[in-house]
């Protein structure tokens, strides 16, 4: 599940940069429109033919390349599709929907929460497991294997056994293709990604990342809940639904504080969920108030989920067990054979 998240983030960030970089230029440009005679030709238009495009891409081509091009196609297609969804809402056709702003940010939100949940449950029955190998076999056939998906392949393996019964044979024939399958360089995305991947596991490593997250997830979180309750007890102009809320994640955010000086690995549950209500609540009814003026918040709160998502996988592959290790995960440079 690990690439297929991975991608599927990818896809929500363009989307996010294309829907933001398309209000800026027609805010700076006086909301040109494009045709003439009576004709309008939206931009959602062109969204849907660029998501067309990376469908078909997708079910013609194969291979880490063509991934890619679905990713981009797909992305930028999603976010000029989505950039107009207050005109397919509203009778009069309104581009300026004020709640556009909130399901924007909903669609996409849901789209990295969703990405996050899927890097968290790895494949684990040996069925699923030889499954997910085999896909990143099959990649041999269009061009080789890099090293990285070579290594995730075999892991992927790692600990079945290799022998009589099906589910064995299949674990060896996968072995032996991985085996067979020529080495490549990574390309310009895939280095990309590992150098973004690298970053984050050293800065999660990092002494003193856990102590900076948390201190600012906990002042933020308390900060701002008082902030609320007292806007409240003022006869201020506060949404209750949000103040609760708001309150709700920053008990939380505490009752994980509690855990973690326990020693208990649960904090980190409570403190997801936490960040998770921010995402798909807390920020939807932001964006509704604020609107796109409350992007500037959300870098911080994808900051903690990728924080918390990557602390967890590095967690689980420390865990796996060391028995049964495949002989590929030695085998780097594809030179060897399958045992």
């Amino acid at each position: 599940m690990g690439d297929g998240a991975v991608r599927l983030r990818a896809l929500a960030i363009t989307g996010i940069v294309t829907v933001l970089i398309t209000r800026a230029f027609l805010a700076a440009t006086g909301y040109p429109q494009v045709g003439g005679g009576g004709l309008h030709i939206a931009h959602v238009l062109w969204g849907g033919l660029l998501m067309l495009a990376g469908l078909g891409v997708a079910l013609t081509r194969g291979g880490a390349g063509a991934r890619t091009w679905t990713v981009l196609l797909g992305g930028v297609g999603a976010g000029l599709f989505a950039d107009e969804i207050g005109k397919y809402l509203t009778q009069t056709n309104d581009y300026f929907y004020r709640p556009a702003a909130a399901l924007i940010y909903f669609l996409f939100a849901s789209l990295l929460v969703l990405a996050a949940l899927l890097q968290r449950q790895g494949p684990g029955d040996p069925e699923a497991r030889i499954t997910a190998a085999a896909r990143i076999a099959a990649e041999s056939l269009h061009g080789g294997l890099t090293d990285r998906q070579r290594h995730c392949a075999a892991e992927l393996l790692d600990g079945l056994p290799v022998g009589p019964g099906p589910d064995d044979e299949r674990a060896a024939a996968v072995h032996a293709l991985l085996a067979l399958a020529p080495s490549r360089p990574p390309g310009r995305a895939e280095r990309l990604g590992e150098s973004a991947t690298a970053l984050a596991a050293r800065v999660t490593a990092w002494r003193w990342t856990e102590p900076v997250a948390v201190s600012t997830m906990t002042v933020s979180h308390v900060v701002v809940a008082i902030v609320f309750l007292t806007q409240i007890g003022n006869g201020g102009t506060v949404i209750p639904t949000e103040a609760a809320v708001r309150v709700v994640t920053a008990l939380l955010v505490l009752a994980g504080l509690r855990l973690r000086f326990a020693g208990s690995p649960q904090a980190r549950r409570l403190w997801r969920a936490a960040v998770l209500i921010d995402l798909l609540i807390v920020q939807v009814l932001n964006f509704d108030d604020s609107q796109f003026r409350a992007v500037g918040e959300l870098p911080y709160q994808l900051l903690l989920l990728g924080w918390l998502s990557v602390g967890r996988s590095a967690a689980s592959g420390r865990s796996r067990s060391p028995q049964g290790r495949s002989p590929l995960i030695e085998n780097r440079s594809g030179e060897g054979t399958a045992t």
